[in-house]
């Protein structure tokens, strides 16, 4: 798996159908998600402002439709709705009064209607998360399984050069690695027991060899279930 580069648009060799592009946001580096449905079509999750630069030319007529995964993930959406005006917009019940309050209209609850999402694709609305988290999953052959998560997991490669980010990655347990962190246990998460039960009820009839976290690189890895098992056990 190649490495996630800022501002560009990275195609993901296992599932075709995939582009993820990292952006930055205050104090974090974040991902955006890009799933063809059809030659005309793509779904976003979580769009960043400055990927439409790097948006691919033969694919800018596309439409576009975008899914917010939380109440947090919105900064970039005006942009892309400047660009692709008659897109649709998606998030879940739980999120759309915090992201209407940031500007953003017109917003569809998934719990009424579904954004376009190819074959062997589903929603997941994972229950605990104060933001009103929506995940995207891919089922089907047992070593492709793929989850597209929100602020559950992190995945950093490195520890931040920034002395204070460093010393607050170190005390909070956000990286290096693959993390579910103190942020997370404590200020994402609203019943952190409920997301434990389900998570792991979920691991066990979904599980996957690959996840892409809205904060980090792609994890990739045969083990990858145990792995977040392990994570979900221990820290929560």
């Amino acid at each position: 798996m190649a490495t996630l580069k800022r501002n560009h648009w990275l195609a993901v060799s296992e599932h075709p159908e995939l582009l993820v592009g990292q952006y930055i946001v205050p104090n974090f580096v974040s991902n955006s998600v890009a799933i063809r449905t059809s030659e005309q079509h793509f779904t976003l999750v979580s769009p960043g402002e400055s990927l439409l630069e790097s948006w691919p030319h033969q694919i800018s007529k596309c439409r576009v439709d975008i899914v917010l995964p939380n109440h947090f993930h919105y900064l970039g959406a005006a942009a892309w709705l400047a660009r692709f005006p008659n897109c649709k917009v998606y998030a879940t019940r739980k999120a759309i009064p915090r992201l209407s309050k940031q500007g953003i209209k017109d917003i569809l609850a998934v719990d009424d209607a579904s954004p376009t999402l190819p074959d062997g694709y589903q929603l997941v609305v994972p229950p605990g998360h104060r933001g009103g988290d929506l995940w995207i999953v891919k089922t089907g052959e047992t070593d492709q399984g793929l989850w597209i998560t929100c602020d559950s997991f992190l995945n950093y490669s490195r520890l931040s050069n920034q002395p204070v980010a460093r010393t607050m990655q170190k005390l909070l347990g956000a990286a290096p690695g693959l993390k579910l962190s103190q942020v997370i246990k404590w200020f994402i998460l609203d019943n952190r027991k409920a997301f434990k039960n389900w998570a792991l009820d979920f691991l066990e009839r979904e599980p996957p060899t690959m996840l892409i976290p809205s904060h980090g690189e792609i994890a990739s890895a045969p083990d990858l279930s145990q792995q977040l098992k392990s994570l979900i056990a221990s820290r929560l």
